[in-house]
């Protein structure tokens, strides 16, 4: 992807690279600090729905738990971190006076929120992992995780120390992002039990020991094998967990181990792997994510403890300090540009529409908002005040001016208006809440440079304050990324929104308005936190001058339904018709005819249903739409959760890989990540439908917009850069965007309940700079799922399962992949080992891909890895490390059978002895009745083979007398040539005759290795005993004796006179009827002796076309056909050379005499003494009439003479 606008110069460039590297020293991520070994500023927030009445129970397991999870942090990380100072968030439920004695003193709240804690106390328990502490960790090894949840159960219970031991495991992730060093049951990614390279089976543990047993009350190849503990252990675990047996159950984990995060709950464990006693071949998720590094590695690497900081070891852990506090409704300064720009089209009217929409109908009661417009000055409009009532809403929503001044833009002060806000914020008297500038300014203008960047940026840090941007409208027609208002926003914890100028004539369209009434919606979102604001379910543009009706749907899902508000949005109240029908998911048509609600003040029309008829479910709508061409409606709703004591909600939230939304182009390190959170309580969502909707700012070179790019996040667990399968959290890199500024929507559609459920979240402005390069370098991506598994029963095959990893990170395909297999695991991670060939291509990503090889080697083991590389070489990161082991085969000595008491007597009848005992038959093993049992089958088959031949012989000799008898009776034979093909045996012809078989040929029959001369063929045409076969006028015909003569078997199954059905003649009607070439003439058998002459080729034996034979059958016949009496054939004069055959013609009811290709006589009736050869016969010219097969009928009698001579017609066929 190639940028659309004009290069920025060098020094420009310069200069936001250096704010980029100023801004990046402050972190708008978590305030904990580890100062002097204890950890200061964790905030731990309850969750609102947690009732009252639990406060006692809670706030005392909670102080206990972190207590306890402090003397373990210290003790693990040898003496250099605890906690020191805890904030915890109470819910604001529990009212003003404190519902316990033990909260003591409640304090306001100073920006902590549930969405910024630490650590959060849920009411609800997680599916996987229960009440017990868990770490949500989005990112990789090294980077901090998203927060530590733990169900309140956990802290009610009496079970603190457990749950401290708990805690201190998932605040280790959360902090320094090391992962679980110990296999669990059923997992096929981290099994509890491996291969060591010796080939023994280890725990998947990290340990001091050379050496740990694996459990030996189970198979340790079964993943379900768990591991085992020592004596001492077991009771010390007993002990500890006296009271919870669902705990004790869990507790399967051998002694002497050393690292926390492998053995969290045993007591005995107080200890981090280290170099020395880390297992880096283990296949455990830390080393699958952190590349074979011990725990300590990671955490010497992280910012609390490089550069010899906190290495001071502190002589004890540090006392812990709770401070309660309570939030209190938020403080709002609105900041509005008002410069002349504002003074174009209809800009300055959506502004006090807008305004006034969120104040009046959007900002919670109890919330304070104040007003402040800037040009080349700021001055206050409205001061802070509270919001209670309908009046004093209106008030301060319509206190904009009616036109902006005549400012130039140009002139504009953004730092006096931030001035102003921050001054207003600290001298309000109204509330202690947290302070928020919503800033609205139109783009365009100068950026902000580095001086007012890092001013910005420390006056919102020192007050305490959050910026939320909007750029309204963006006037540039190519926006510059990194203008500098994102980052400060970012930095202060806020983010920026922007809405494009769309506008025609004199005439703004309304999607800008309700763009800007979108962006005012999610940053005061961004105020109150997600789940004080009606949750937008459904928001969607109907084009004015296409349909007359607009129609659509959105889905309610089962949490919802209180509060539920259908609006439309109008330029013009004249584009909205009468029609606004609701269809509830039972089929109910709502007309809305009374219920609807229109303020003109700000372009909206409402209807607001009940919540007895917002039932869960699809719905639909039906709206008239009489908007012009260039404008549309808008159709939003809008619904609360229902007060439903212990529902859970749906809450979804989404970010970047990039807190200050400012993403080097040029550094492929580091591509744009998207991430997206959706859970029900503390359950994740699991399978839902989660797209980004990625758009380029600004214009084309040809004047038109960007066309948005949609990436679908997954949940695959993959690591890139999805960190766990089914959590709930949907991520996926998008690399290769040019530098530009882009904003990102993010869908959710999934299910809760059986019920479709739909979130929107927009994520802001994403400023991407540097420069993409122009060659391809992103590598493919990591295969972390290779699997090896040996196929049982299939000789040593070992099948190799993995996903395929795509070219460019997860897309696309790459070229091929390099298998590498070694002895030594570590071998494979310095890039060594012996590749194997003959792996398959990769498919597109994320393909499931298998592949089976027989492996060469038995009784050893052997770890293979893989990567990609793609088609310009790019190669991937090496995969995980799996192992093979293939069992030796058993000997093919068979072991001698255990010795057993002598057996009685083999008696083949189940007759009990005596009337007791068990038959003699039972007695027997499985291999002696297979014995028994295959000798009396074998027996019986002999038997019948036996049978079965002399039926077949008795049969044979009776159908040889038959057809001799046959041949007595007979006194001549047809002529047919017989195929060399394997002849069947003889079967009945259709008018009921028999076949003639082989044995009843006499000595009458024509040798295959004689010849005739011409004249003895003319002489033969008189004799008696060889009549012709004429076409009689009827259509019948006579089998004379000459066509009887054969060369062959004429009574088989393949003779051509009795098979016509496989051989009818070729005609242009009946095409691959006829054997031709294409057919497959079997060639002669191998043992047929060779001829005494050579057989003639076409070549140089067969007459061409000139030489005598016709070149067409037009040629020798007329058009108008034969007929029916005289059909000769044409030849060449007789001669000696030539063989010249009288016979007639067939009739037209079964069609002339088949010929055979030469050599397809039967060869086994060759005279071996003879030495004359049979000539080729030429192909026939092709006859226009209905083929029909000629059936030979042995019981006819030869025709009269009489008959013969009246009817006879002579063809001579002239043989080369």
């Amino acid at each position: 992807m190639t940028s659309n606008f004009p290069p920025k110069s060098s020094a420009s460039l310069l200069v936001a690279v250096v704010v980029v590297v100023a801004l990046s020293r402050c972190s708008c991520a978590s305030k904990v600090v580890l100062r002097d070994s204890g950890y200061e500023g964790v905030v731990v927030a309850l969750e609102d729905d947690l009732p009252p009445a639990l406060c006692e129970d809670l706030i005392a397991g909670l102080e206990r738990s972190v207590r306890a999870a402090s003397a373990v942090l210290f003790a693990a990380t040898r003496g250099r971190a605890s906690f020191r100072d805890v904030t915890v968030l109470v819910p604001s439920s529990w009212g003003p006076s404190p519902p316990c004695p033990a909260l003591g003193t409640l304090g306001d709240a100073a920006g902590e929120s549930w969405e910024a804690a630490d650590l959060r106390v849920s009411k609800g328990r997680h599916p996987q992992h229960g009440a017990r502490p868990w770490t949500l960790h989005s990112r990789g090894c090294g980077h901090r995780g998203d927060y530590v949840s733990l169900g309140h159960q956990s802290l009610t219970a009496n079970a603190s120390t457990l749950t401290g031991r708990q805690l201190a495991r998932a605040w280790l992730e959360y902090r320094y992002g090391v992962f679980e060093e110990a296999g669990a049951p059923g997992s096929a990614a981290h099994p509890p039990h491996y291969r060591a390279p010796d080939g023994a089976w280890k725990p998947n543990v990290c340990t001091n020991l050379p050496a740990v047993a694996a459990n030996p009350a189970c198979d340790p190849a079964n993943l379900t094998c768990p591991l085992s503990l020592t004596k001492d252990a077991e009771e010390q675990v007993a002990a500890e967990y006296a009271g919870d047996a669902d705990e004790r159950a869990r507790r399967s984990v051998p002694g002497g181990v050393t690292s926390l995060m492998a053995l969290t709950d045993d007591p005995a464990v107080t200890q981090l792997c280290d170099e020395g006693s880390h297992a880096r071949e283990a296949p455990t998720r830390h080393n699958l994510l952190c590349g074979g590094r011990s725990v300590w590695e990671v955490l010497r690497a992280s910012p609390d403890f490089q550069n010899n900081r906190n290495a001071e070891e502190a002589p004890t852990e540090s006392d812990v300090a709770f401070r309660y506090v309570r939030a209190q409704p938020p403080r709002i300064v609105l900041l509005i540009d008002d410069t002349d720009v504002m003074n174009v089209q209809k800009r300055w009217e959506f502004v006090r529409k807008a305004v006034r929409k969120v104040v009046t109908y959007d900002v919670p009661d109890g919330h304070s908002v104040g007003l402040v417009v800037f040009d080349s000055a700021a001055a206050t409009k409205y001061p802070l005040t509270r919001l209670t009532d309908g009046a004093t809403r209106e008030k301060v929503g319509s206190s904009l001016p009616r036109n902006p001044s005549r400012e130039p833009h140009h002139k504009r002060c953004l730092l006096c208006g931030l001035r102003e806000a921050l001054r207003m914020l600290r001298q309000d008297s109204t509330g202690s809440g947290a302070g928020h500038v919503v800033l609205l300014t139109a783009g365009g203008g100068e950026p902000l440079d580095a001086t007012r960047t890092n001013e910005a940026s420390h006056a919102l840090t020192a007050a305490g304050v959050v910026l939320h941007a909007i750029v309204y409208p963006l006037t540039e027609k190519y926006p510059t990324p990194g203008a500098g208002l994102e980052t400060v926003a970012a930095l202060s914890g806020g983010r920026t929104y922007i809405v494009p100028d769309q506008g025609i004539g004199a005439d703004s369209k309304l999607s800008m308005y309700y763009n800007l009434l979108d962006s005012l919606y999610t940053a005061l979102a961004g105020v109150t936190g997600p789940s004080v604001l009606p949750v937008k379910v459904h928001a969607a543009e109907h084009p004015g001058g296409r349909v007359a009706v607009s129609q659509g749907t959105f889905a309610l899902d089962p949490h919802l339904g209180a509060d539920t508000v259908f609006a439309i949005f109008y330029y013009h109240v004249t584009h909205v018709g009468n029609l606004i029908h609701l269809v509830s998911p039972q089929g109910q048509v709502i007309d809305t005819a009374n219920m609807q609600k229109e303020d003109a003040n700000i372009n909206m029309i409402t209807v607001r249903l009940a919540e007895a008829q917002a039932t869960a479910g699809q719905w639909h709508y039906k709206v008239e739409n009489r908007a012009d061409s260039h404008q549309a409606l808008y159709v939003q709703v809008t619904s609360r959760p229902r007060a439903r004591t212990g529902a859970p909600h749906v809450a979804v939230r989404a970010w970047t890989s990039h807190p200050l939304s400012l993403v080097n182009a040029s550094d492929i390190s580091r591509p744009l990540a998207l991430f997206a959170e959706a859970r029900v309580g503390a359950a994740p969502v699991e399978g839902a439908k989660v797209t980004a909707t990625v758009t380029r700012l600004g214009y084309t070179d040809n004047g038109t917009k960007y066309e948005p790019v949609q990436v679908i996040l997954l949940d695959n667990g993959l690591t890139g850069p999805d960190m766990a399968r089914a959590d709930g959290v949907y991520s996926r890199y998008v690399p290769g965007l040019a530098a530009a500024k882009y904003s990102v929507r993010v869908d959710v559609e999934g299910e809760v309940e059986g019920e479709l459920f739909t979130r929107h979240v927009r994520l802001g402005v994403v400023d991407v700079v540097g420069v993409v390069p122009a060659l391809d370098v992103l590598p493919p991506a990591r295969v972390v799922d290779l699997r090896a598994s040996v196929l049982a029963g299939s000789g040593g095959r070992v099948a190799f399962s993995w996903t395929a990893p795509g070219g460019d990170l997860d897309y696309g395909v790459a070229d091929r992949y390099v298998v590498m297999a070694s002895r030594i695991p570590a071998q494979l991670r310095e890039g060594g080992g012996r590749m194997l060939e003959g792996w398959p291509a990769p498919l597109p990503a994320p393909a499931l891909q298998q592949h089976t090889l027989l492996w060469p080697d038995f009784g050893v083991v052997h770890y293979v890895a893989l990567y990609a590389v793609d088609e310009q070489g790019n190669t991937g990161a090496l995969s995980n490390v799996v192992s093979v082991f293939v069992p030796a085969p058993p000997s093919t000595t068979p072991a001698p059978p255990p010795s057993r008491p002598p057996a009685p007597p083999a008696n083949t009848s189940a007759v009990r002895e005596g009337g007791a005992g068990e038959p003699v038959l039972a007695a027997l093993d499985t291999r002696q009745l297979a014995v028994v049992f295959g000798c009396v089958g074998g027996f019986v088959a002999l038997v019948a083979l036996v049978a079965c031949y002399c039926l077949a012989a008795h049969r044979r000799q009776r159908r040889s007398a038959q057809a001799k008898k046959a041949h007595e009776v007979h006194e001549a034979y047809a002529v047919a040539v017989a195929t060399p093909t394997k002849l069947g045996p003889p079967q009945d012809f259709p008018d009921g005759g028999k076949a003639p078989a082989k044995d009843a040929l006499g000595k009458d029959y024509m040798s295959p290795v004689e010849s005739w001369s011409a004249s003895q063929l003319l002489s033969s045409r008189h004799d008696p005993k060889r009549g012709s076969l004429s076409a009689r006028s009827d259509g019948a015909s006579d089998h004379s004796e000459s066509t009887k003569k054969s060369y062959g078997d004429s009574s088989a199954a393949h003779d051509y006179y009795a098979d016509t059905g496989a051989y009818p003649y070729r005609h242009d009607a009946f095409l691959g009827h006829y054997p031709g070439p294409a057919d497959q003439y079997p060639a002669p058998a191998d043992h047929y002796p060779p001829p005494a002459h050579a057989y003639p080729t076409p070549a140089d034996g067969y007459p061409a076309p000139s030489e005598g034979y016709p070149a067409t059958p037009t040629d020798l016949y007329p058009s108008e056909g034969f007929p029916a009496e005289a059909r000769p054939y044409v030849s060449s004069p007789p001669s000696e050379s030539f063989l010249s055959v009288s016979c007639e013609m067939l009739p037209p009811s079964h069609g002339p005499p088949a010929y055979a290709a030469y050599p397809s006589y039967d060869a086994s009736l060759r005279s071996s003494t003879s030495s004359k050869v049979p000539p080729p016969i030429p192909p026939k010219p092709k006859l226009v009439y209905t083929p029909e097969p000629y059936l030979y009928d042995a019981r006819d009698a030869p025709a009269p003479a009489s008959l013969l001579a009246a009817e006879k017609r002579v063809r001579n066929i002239t043989m080369v």
